[in-house]
């Protein structure tokens, strides 16, 4: 069953959000992100040549860093002070049940306007024959943002497969270890994702974006006297 979209997305289509003062040459989605029993929540990605920044929009609050060259991820959470990193992993183990994948192309909404001159697309993607995830996407758009968004899904994905071990069997879901673990660009073969959302409602929609987005060089560095650990410590 599909589920119905939560939020009119792209109340903002390429405006751009207020630039900030410095010289990275970066790309800028911002998104909403809605889950279930919370109320909706601002999401902010800045791409550059170098690195993928993820946090809440501001530059003072807790975010994640994404080094693309040495493909390692840094979470920063200032309130401990610490900084918990993911180092690149190759998925070296096979999915523990079958994960047959297909994806559906669905007539996207009529009112849904056009990005960057490219009308959206609307895929369904199914694991085993049951519904998983949705994901309206337009092609040709920030596709080094998509690039970047990719190769962070995968260090993820090398995490996920590390853990996976541990996780009860009952646990173990078909859609989530397709989209996380064995699959994990799957949803960004389409282009940029404008709108996504699984069967419980959970996703997020974009609201604005920036190719041409303005980035302090601050917003990449990872603060000095934090404690770092990483994955598997």
């Amino acid at each position: 069953m599909l589920v119905k979209p939560f939020v009119a997305f792209l109340v903002l289509v390429g405006t751009g959000i207020a630039a900030s003062a410095g010289a990275e040459e970066a790309s800028m989605l911002l998104y909403q992100v809605q889950e279930p029993g919370l109320e909706p929540y601002a999401s902010r990605v800045i791409v550059t040549r170098q690195y993928l920044r993820m946090d809440d929009g501001g530059g003072e609050g807790d975010f994640v860093l994404f080094d693309r060259a040495k493909r390692n991820i840094f979470s920063v959470n200032h309130d401990d002070r610490t900084v918990f990193a993911i180092p690149a992993r190759p998925v070296e183990i096979d999915p523990p049940m079958a994960l047959e994948r297909r994806a559906e192309n669905i007539p996207a909404n009529g009112g849904m306007p056009e990005v960057a001159g490219q009308k959206p697309k609307h895929h369904r993607l199914l694991v085993n024959g049951g519904e998983c995830y949705n994901v309206v996407t337009v092609s040709g758009v920030l596709t080094d943002a998509v690039v970047a968004l990719g190769e962070f899904r995968e260090v993820l994905a090398g995490e996920h497969a590390r853990i996976l071990p541990h996780v009860p069997a009952d646990m173990q879901l078909p859609c989530d270890l397709a989209l996380n673990t064995f699959a994990p660009k799957w949803q960004l073969e389409y282009g940029l994702p404008i709108q996504e959302w699984d069967s419980s409602g959970k996703g997020q929609a974009l609201l604005d974006f920036d190719p041409e987005f303005e980035a302090e060089e601050s917003l990449f560095h990872l603060p000095g006297g934090y404690r770092h650990y990483g994955s598997g410590e």
